[in-house]
């Protein structure tokens, strides 16, 4: 093959690429520089950021559990108290965490130290 027919095919090669990008609207970038085309895909994230860091209120609410903890008065978290329910009740089963030193890993030991 002639070099002018290597050059015809690698212009009709890139004239699809062009026609194909504008069908499937993708960026048509035959130098591959580097476009940052890939950040501007990504959907907004200020939703997201909202949601992720606490309101003021919020902070407000925890200050005030601090300063009634401070203060000796007790907040009650029904959350809370349902956890340390179903640990009592575990625990009572003999289901609970292991005492500290106890668990497997300080058998494990015990065993390697006789």
């Amino acid at each position: 093959m002639s070099a002018k027919g290597i050059l015809a095919q690698a212009a009709r090669k890139l004239k699809a690429a062009e026609v194909s990008a504008k069908i499937f609207g993708n960026a048509f970038n035959p130098t591959g520089a580097r476009t940052g085309n890939y950040i501007l895909r990504q959907g907004f994230r200020g939703e997201h950021m909202v949601r992720y860091y606490p309101s003021k209120q919020d902070l407000n609410n925890t200050r005030v559990s601090k300063l009634s903890h401070q203060l000796g008065e007790k907040l009650y978290d029904p959350d809370e108290i349902d956890r340390l329910n179903v640990l009592e009740r575990r625990k009572a089963r003999g289901k609970g965490a292991p005492k500290k030193g106890q668990g497997k890993r300080a058998l494990l030991a015990k065993k390697k130290k006789r």
